[in-house]
């Protein structure tokens, strides 16, 4: 640790007996994230939401111990941690009371972001308290412990990609002579990979921790290939500004990515900064010219930032706040307060190269532990903020109910999001319309975004399923001959992995069927239309294959709103067979099929 001492003192060295407490740690870690997060059946018969406060300790608790203990009777120390671990308590706490039954996931992930950042940002001020007394929190050791743990995580991550890579190279070669056991041991013995990788990552964190010579030696190397990087990007910087106003912002407000590009080339010039800016030194980088060109971009950094804002502004105005907008808007105004005041420091009189860099950095990491800390609370609750926006903006009619994202609320706002549901189904704009009141059941009884449903309740609906009322509720097209009896017998078959037959029964009229002959076999093929979601109207295609029907071709017709000339079509059977106009090719007695231009257009 010898590499922090900036101040002439350094950090007491690394005892033996804790480096073998480091790795110990590190393979409890291992065994721990297997526990808590592998697919083996004592966490499936425990539930999902039971396990997150082992999740949350098992993901941050080693970490933060490994990079910091010294001594392991170091009172200090221990205290520090005890109020993470209530802090980490009091997060998971609000997490799993955010959760609902199926929409985990979208909780956890930005649940799992705000521990890396937690960690990220906190785990110096815990290593600092071994330092002495009268230089513990100076800038310089703070600036020295991020740069060692993010070298540390750049180390781990390139061991485990390199034993990975020796483990698939060791298992094929055994597999070559027809020896299975080591692809069974590396990739399909989770706990074996679990324990290779805590392995590994506590040899990573005892080589940054006891090796300050390699540690320095990288870091100068990645310090000079950065430093050469910084006046590009500010050039970059620089003329897309200088471009900006022959352009306009409505360019800006148009483009979908806007926002995350501009906030982007912010936090890249930020970091690149930090890392060209050497802490506590005094010497100017660059010569004068090109340091001038970097003080520009420094300067003018805050428009960046600013127009990063303006631009989720737009998207927050038209459709309203979500999780991830909430996000954005809290990383941007991060960006926009760390460019102000690095921009204040451009215009600085003293000689030093931006100087006042060592005293914004320190409050501005406190920042982002205290909005992380806010985001997962009730203080600043996204899904909270996000449900509610959504619902007024629906009863004061600046979003029409058949404009209103459901999926948004069923699996991106957790438990608050499927109470909103719940609480629709009463709401007059969707009572008024049965095909939105059919569309809103559907999507609560979703288990996933891309529309599956519980097993369970799909094989009681094949279970339940009678020809007489498919009749009813599906729509034959005008002029056309209703398919056999068979057909209709096996659509609960035909339809086994799919969503169509829920769908058809959802809303009288929502399928649409037409009876066309599609391959001149004279012989008539059926052309089932599901309606129900109107801007994304699906069709399938079946025909008899051996005596059987079968699904032979699907078609998606994608509107950016409703079409409802395009289903007045269907049902009334302006449906007509087109032959294509380019042929295929016969090789060598085979088929061979030609993707034309023609056919994209």
């Amino acid at each position: 640790m010898s590499q922090f001492n900036r101040a002439g003192r350094a950090m007491p060295p690394l005892p033996v007996p804790t480096r073998w407490l480091i790795l110990a740690i590190c393979l409890l870690q291992g065994f721990l994230l297997y526990y808590f997060f592998s697919d083996h059946a004592a966490i499936r018969y425990a539930g999902f939401s039971h396990n997150i406060y082992g999740q949350t300790m098992a993901l941050t608790l080693p970490v933060l111990i490994s990079l910091s203990v010294v001594q392991p009777g170091d009172r200090r120390f221990w205290g520090g941690t005890g109020l993470l671990i209530l802090l980490l308590a009091g997060m998971a706490a609000w997490a799993k009371s955010n959760i609902a039954a199926t929409s985990g996931d979208s909780v956890m992930a930005p649940f799992n972001l705000s521990l890396t950042l937690l960690v990220f940002f906190v785990l110096p001020w815990l290593q600092v308290q071994a330092f002495p007394a009268d230089n513990r929190y100076r800038y310089a050791n703070l600036s020295a412990c991020y740069s060692q743990n993010t070298l540390c995580a750049m180390l781990t991550l390139l061991m485990m990609l390199l034993a990975v890579g020796v483990m698939a190279l060791c298992a094929g070669l055994f597999r070559v002579i027809g020896i299975e056991y080591f692809h069974e041991l590396f990739f399909d013995t989770p706990l074996f990979m679990h324990l290779v990788f805590g392995l590994l990552l506590g040899i990573s964190i005892v080589t940054c921790r006891t090796q300050p010579a390699l540690m320095n030696t990288t870091r100068n190397i990645i310090r000079f290939i950065l430093k050469g990087l910084l006046p590009l990007v500010a050039f970059v910087a620089l003329i897309f500004l200088f471009a900006l106003p022959f352009t306009g912002l409505t360019v800006l407000s148009q483009a979908w990515s806007a926002a995350s590009l501009l906030t982007t080339m912010a936090l890249g010039i930020l970091l690149l900064v930090n890392v060209v800016r050497e802490t506590d030194h005094a010497e100017k980088p660059y010569p004068r010219a090109v340091r001038l060109l970097v003080n520009a971009a420094i300067l003018l950094l805050p428009v960046y930032a600013a127009l990063a804002l303006y631009s989720t502004g737009l998207r927050v105005s038209q459709y309203g706040w979500t999780p991830q907008r909430l996000w954005a808007v809290l990383v941007i105004s991060v960006t926009l307060i760390a460019a102000l005041c690095y921009s204040f420091s451009v215009i600085d009189k003293r000689p030093d190269w931006l100087p006042r860099i060592t005293q914004f950095n320190k409050p501005l990491s406190l920042l982002v532990v205290i909005l992380v800390m806010a985001v997962n609370s009730p203080l600043l609750d996204p899904y909270r903020i996000s449900v509610n926006n959504q619902i007024a903006r629906l009863d004061s009619g600046k979003t029409q109910a058949k404009d209103f994202d459901l999926k948004m609320l069923r699996f991106d706002t957790g438990r608050r999001g499927n109470e909103a549901l719940t609480a629709l189904q009463q709401h007059p704009a969707f009572t008024a319309d049965p095909r939105l009141q059919a569309t809103l059941k559907n999507m609560i009884a979703q288990t996933s975004r891309w529309g599956a449903y519980d097993d369970k309740e799909r094989a009681a609906l094949a279970e339940n399923y009678r020809v007489e009322d498919a009749k009813k509720m599906i729509q034959l097209a005008k002029g056309a001959v209703s398919p056999d009896d068979t057909w209709w017998k096996n659509l609960p078959q035909l339809d086994e992995y799919r969503n169509t037959l829920r769908d058809c029964h959802s809303l009288e009229g929502a399928c649409i069927v037409n009876t066309l002959d599609l391959n001149n076999d004279r012989q008539k093929e059926v052309f089932l239309c599901n309606t129900l979601d109107t801007p994304s109207v699906n069709c399938r295609i079946y025909a008899r294959e051996a005596g059987k029907w079968a699904q032979t071709g699907e078609l998606y017709l994608y509107e950016e709103k409703d079409n409802p000339a395009l289903i007045t079509a269907l049902r009334n059977g302006e449906v007509k067979p087109v032959t294509r106009k380019w042929a295929d090719v016969q090789i060598d007695g085979k088929r061979r099929v030609i993707h034309y231009k023609h056919d994209e257009e």
